[in-house]
């Protein structure tokens, strides 16, 4: 990516999260720390959609009985639940929002990252929770999804990273079925 186009992205996104009365200023200083650094690591990921869904994003405190994991990003709603009860827990905040903000990046209208009509949804979520591990580590006593992780980890290692990254970012689950048929995986 050319520098200047790197600018263009990061000011216009940063513009977007300076005007959208519903981020206070420090929150929205602590999504774009975290652009910055999800940009650095994959300068090839168009973040206009990004910048777009950042420009009406919520945030909103939901309880236990609304959501069960400490967040959730409604794609079709364009908001950012954190429940209120699991914030206090053992959770690394950096880690939950990377997690989410390679949710709000890989969205579509009708899908997140290679999860298709939720036939991918385990393999998405455990995908995210490993590229969030990377960018930002985990340093606390809690993960989000170990369990999908571990399973995501067994199957890249057939399909190859490069080509998970691939359809993830491409919020294509057709090459990654292509990628597992390949690789001699029955369906």
């Amino acid at each position: 990516m050319i520098l200047g186009d790197y600018m263009d992205i990061m000011n216009s996104i940063q513009t977007s999260l300076q005007d959208n009365k519903n981020i206070s200023k420090e929150v929205g200083e602590g999504i774009f720390e975290l652009v910055v650094i999800f940009h650095n690591n994959f300068p090839n990921v168009n973040l206009e959609n990004l910048n777009k869904r950042l420009k009406t994003l919520k945030i909103e405190k939901t309880s236990k009985f609304e959501k069960s994991h400490i967040s959730n990003y409604s794609f079709k709603k364009n908001i950012l639940y954190f429940n209120t009860d699991e914030i206090n827990k053992e959770y690394d905040v950096k880690h939950v929002m990377m997690f989410e903000i390679l949710n709000i990046i890989t969205a579509t209208d009708t899908q997140t990252g290679f999860n298709t009509d939720n036939r991918f949804l385990a393999l998405n979520i455990g995908f995210t929770e490993i590229i969030a591990n990377y960018l930002v580590g985990n340093s606390k006593e809690l993960l989000l999804y170990p369990d999908e992780a571990i399973m995501t980890n067994l199957i890249t290692t057939i399909v190859g990273f490069e080509n998970m990254l691939y359809a993830y970012f491409n919020n294509d689950s057709k090459f990654l079925l292509n990628k597992l048929m390949e690789a001699g995986v029955k369906m």
